[in-house]
């Protein structure tokens, strides 16, 4: 069995690191959120959340990054079962936590969904703007390949 190499940086890593940035401003705002309403023990429910999201998306990229070079099959395989794998893995991180006496559920969830949408809704205007802006140059036409009216047309 052969490791498959995995190539320069690609594109689901230059997203991670994007997200991550943006997380260094996103996140303290749901752990401040999270402070202020439930203190101390917001603070941990949410800063935990926030590790939680990142490291999800981090995971994410992981398994695309290794799967893109091996086949198209094993990456829709690795996207869909790597989904699975990590919800899973969220789900068996947070239940037994859910009892721990500073688990404060509503900051938890409250960072936990607001971060995977916030970062991912963030991401994919960045992403749609890059493309945009790649494509525009391409979608308009040259004078040259323009119709003419001819005069009797007029």
């Amino acid at each position: 069995m052969t490791d498959a190499v995995v190539g320069p940086r690609g594109p689901e890593r230059a997203m991670v690191a994007d997200m991550a940035r943006l997380g260094m401003i996103l996140g303290p705002v749901f752990v401040l959120i999270g402070t202020i309403f439930w203190r101390f023990d917001g603070f941990l429910s949410a800063v935990l959340a926030f590790a939680l999201v990142l490291g999800n998306f981090a995971l994410g990229a992981m398994i695309i990054d290794r799967a893109a070079v091996i086949s198209p099959t094993a990456l829709t395989g690795a996207v869909l079962g790597g989904f699975v794998a990590r919800l899973l893995l969220l789900t068996v991180i947070v239940v037994p936590m859910r009892d721990l006496s500073w688990f404060e559920a509503i900051p938890f969830g409250l960072t936990l969904i607001g971060g995977h949408l916030g970062l991912l809704s963030w991401e994919s205007q960045r992403v749609v703007s890059r493309l945009a802006a790649e494509a525009t140059p391409s979608l308009k036409p040259s004078p040259s390949t323009l119709p003419t009216r001819s005069e009797s047309e007029c």
